[in-house]
């Protein structure tokens, strides 16, 4: 008997199935936890290959621009040594970790040598480390060596990893948690550290999701359609988007922290962020009267009042955004066609395939 054959001799059984004592209101309950399961993992994915590109596009315009005060030269050297890639880390590596890994080498100009997984049972992980990945069960020397390090752990799991990361995550490391239930403020006070990007999903309507759910498509297949890239944008309206538009507002204030650790000036921050997502390129006219980010998108008035031409924006405290109304929550609300050219942004960063690059690194130097 081949193998496999077992499994057969009851697939004529209905009797036997798994859901066979469930009523039809049962089953159709279980069906819409595992469309909702599927749901998340397919946007935890895509919007954390986004921000993978984004972040990387804007170390690559920093790298780009001529004008670098000498004060922090040896920093752009560093980072030119780097070609601007980014390094990242996933702790914790269950089903979704390994999809999201491979959603990255797909979605992302990122390599297998850009990535490292830390799990307690490395030794299950061929399917990546035949990729190139390196897997090893060593959270905290994960946490010293990458500049983003997504949280995938069990959330059962997460006080023993804190305590063993707590203290060696690099100042310029974004953690960006992924798990469910634990809110970015019980987090800054688990790891003792405050650059934290937290996504908040909820799916007001599972019907769309159902649809394609039932395709058997992997996140990979499913993110090839751009109908399916555009129901995971983030930029539609509250009732119709899956996560919370306060994740773009932590993205956005990563990358002003970013720039602040190179020593960028706030003027220079603000072309290089309006360049990236509002500049007309690939299909994408020029709007009219185009609405820009200004310094007052980000900060208050007492803050632009003690800025001078060559001041960095203040460094900020990520936790904080996801919970309170910033200078950019009102920006959002005065602006919402902004939705629009952000949206085109997102869509044709996912459409992008990844073709490997010509030199070593993404940026092409």
């Amino acid at each position: 008997m081949e193998s496999g054959d077992s499994l057969s001799l009851t697939h004529s059984l209905p009797s036997l199935s798994f859901e066979a004592p469930l009523t039809e209101e049962e089953k159709t309950f279980t069906q819409s936890i595992r469309v909702r399961a599927w749901a998340l993992t397919l946007c935890a994915c895509a919007h954390a290959a986004f921000y993978c590109r984004l972040l990387t596009a804007m170390r690559c315009k920093v790298l780009d621009e001529a004008h670098f005060p000498n004060s922090w030269l040896a920093k752009y050297q560093i980072l030119k040594s780097n070609r601007g890639s980014l390094k990242i880390g996933l702790l914790g590596c269950g089903h979704f970790g390994k999809q999201l890994v491979l959603s990255l080498l797909q979605l992302t100009h990122l390599s297998a040598a850009n990535i490292t997984v830390s799990t307690r049972r490395p030794e299950t992980l061929s399917v990546l480390t035949d990729l190139g990945i390196e897997c090893f069960y060593d959270n905290k020397r994960l946490a010293t060596s990458v500049d983003v390090m997504f949280l995938c752990c069990l959330p059962s799991h997460l006080l023993a990893v804190s305590s063993q990361i707590r203290g060696s995550i690099s100042e310029s490391c974004i953690v960006y948690s992924l798990i469910t239930a634990v809110p970015a403020a019980r987090l800054k006070n688990l790891l003792a550290h405050s650059s934290i990007v937290k996504p908040h999903y909820s799916f007001h309507k599972i019907n769309p999701w159902s649809k394609v759910w039932i395709t058997g498509k992997s996140p990979i297949e499913a993110l090839a359609d751009q109908e399916v890239i555009e129901m995971t944008s983030p930029f539609k309206k509250a009732d119709l988007s899956c996560v919370d538009l306060k994740w773009f507002e932590e993205v956005l204030y990563s990358v002003l922290n970013f720039c602040h650790l190179l020593q960028v000036p706030y003027g220079v921050t603000l072309n290089m962020v309006n360049s990236l997502l509002f500049s007309p390129s690939e299909g994408l006219e020029a709007m009219d009267n185009p609405v820009l980010f200004t310094c007052e998108s980000f900060v208050n008035a007492t803050c632009i009042q003690s800025l001078s031409h060559s001041s960095l924006f203040p460094w900020f405290d990520l936790s904080s955004v996801s919970r309170r109304k910033t200078p950019l929550t009102k920006f959002f609300l005065l602006h919402p066609r902004l939705q629009h050219p952000l949206s085109f942004v997102y869509r044709m960063s996912m459409l992008k395939t990844r073709d490997p690059p010509e030199t070593d690194g993404c940026c092409g130097h």
